[in-house]
């Protein structure tokens, strides 16, 4: 378990949660101990808890995941599974450890948990790269045998053949988590992809646009005959990332307080963010046409439009524009250079996209979603000036 980690007792009225302990991971609160009501800010969110009992005077722990239902459900499911471990160490005097003869098997399992929250981009990106780098060299190496120098040959090799270091940079985004998975487990004790060196580099990206071109992005947006593209689209121009825009659910959007959520396990810094649902927001959802439940955005014969159905509208709307090479990332950078430029401060502007950021506190949540509403809304303004 990493030392970071906070573990929050977990305690509810009628069940018996002695020894149940949530992995606050993401500092999701201030408390020492969690009730019912705390539970409801983690439905359908990614939850780790660890599980504590005593077995002949000797502390046994075990850490359980669980993804895509409540919180109470979670925490019900660890109290059947301290039950299940009780029953297990009463018949056998001792808890059957998991095992993984290679690397190559531990990848396996984690990419089908992760099948459950990351995009089917990200996944066969994900392959690819580990097939095409690691798969080779480490996948049948045990992987408690494997250490931080194995994976640095592999990043050498790559910057060697003339890979950028930016592209290096992948075989770490994919090791760190999978050995923090296996520390979770306990298979592992340490992370040996966390001192692998990569070389800096500037991951700086900018893209502008005139006004007169922005506003003309900004109506062509709006003149789009296909109402759900048009939909997608406004919540890219106002700062959302793809993929959260194509899983965001109905029940993500709260009229009463004119907000919306995106849902940690679709969040790139996968924390749960809260956002101001501006008013032409407002107006397209209200027009779609609202529904208590499933994605707002259903693809024909997939459960919500895809990236590569969603691109060729994409470019028939910047060709409407008259503007040229410009990414559907670039709608962010877009934001954010025009925030830079109207000389908004850092800490604002990575509210407004979204980003992680030590600075961010829980106490100012509520006064940073009232300055994302003000810039939103003066970016909006912006737009509609001709």
């Amino acid at each position: 378990m990493a030392l970071q980690d906070k573990l929050i007792k977990i305690s509810i009225d009628g069940l018996d949660t002695t020894g149940l302990y949530y992995k606050d991971s993401k500092s999701i609160f201030s408390k020492k101990q969690l009730s019912r009501s705390d539970l409801k800010k983690l439905d359908y969110t990614f939850m780790s808890i660890i599980i504590k009992f005593y077995f002949r005077n000797k502390q046994m722990k075990k850490t359980v995941k669980y993804n895509n239902i409540t919180g109470l459900q979670a925490v019900k499911k660890a109290i059947s599974k301290r039950i299940e471990l009780r029953e297990e160490l009463e018949e056998n005097g001792m808890l059957e450890k998991k095992h993984f003869v290679s690397l190559h098997n531990l990848f396996i399992e984690y990419k089908e948990l992760k099948s459950k929250t990351l995009s089917d981009e990200t996944i066969y990106n994900m392959e690819v790269t580990y097939s095409k780098w690691i798969k080779k060299v480490l996948g049948n190496v045990s992987i408690q045998n494997i250490k931080t120098s194995d994976i640095q040959k592999i990043v050498n090799k790559m910057l060697k053949d003339g890979k950028k270091p930016r592209t290096a940079q992948t075989i770490k985004q994919i090791l760190r988590p999978l050995f923090n998975y296996a520390i979770d487990l306990e298979i592992v004790q340490i992370n040996p992809a966390v001192k692998v060196n990569i070389p800096s580099y500037d991951n700086t990206v900018n893209f502008e646009l005139s006004d007169d071109k922005r506003t003309d992005l900004y109506h062509a947006i709006l003149e789009y005959p296909y109402k759900k593209y048009r939909g997608i689209m406004l919540f890219l121009y106002f700062g959302r990332r793809l993929n959260e825009v194509l899983t965001l659910q109905w029940r993500n959007i709260n009229f009463d307080q004119m907000t919306y959520t995106i849902e940690d396990v679709y969040s790139k810094i996968r924390r749960r963010q809260e956002y101001p649902l501006l008013k032409p927001l407002q107006d397209f959802l209200e027009e779609y046409g609202s529904s208590n439940n499933g994605y707002i955005f259903k693809g024909e014969k997939t459960k919500h439009v895809t990236k590569n159905t969603f691109r060729h509208h994409w470019e028939k709307v910047i060709q409407n524009a008259g503007i040229k090479h410009m990414r559907i990332h670039d709608t962010r950078h877009l934001l954010g250079n025009t925030l830079v430029n109207n000389g908004e401060s850092l800490e604002n502007i990575g509210k407004v996209l979204g980003h992680s950021s030590i600075a961010v506190t829980k106490r100012y949540a509520k006064t940073t979603l009232e300055t994302a509403d003000r810039l939103l809304n003066g970016y909006l303004e912006d737009s509609l000036d001709s």
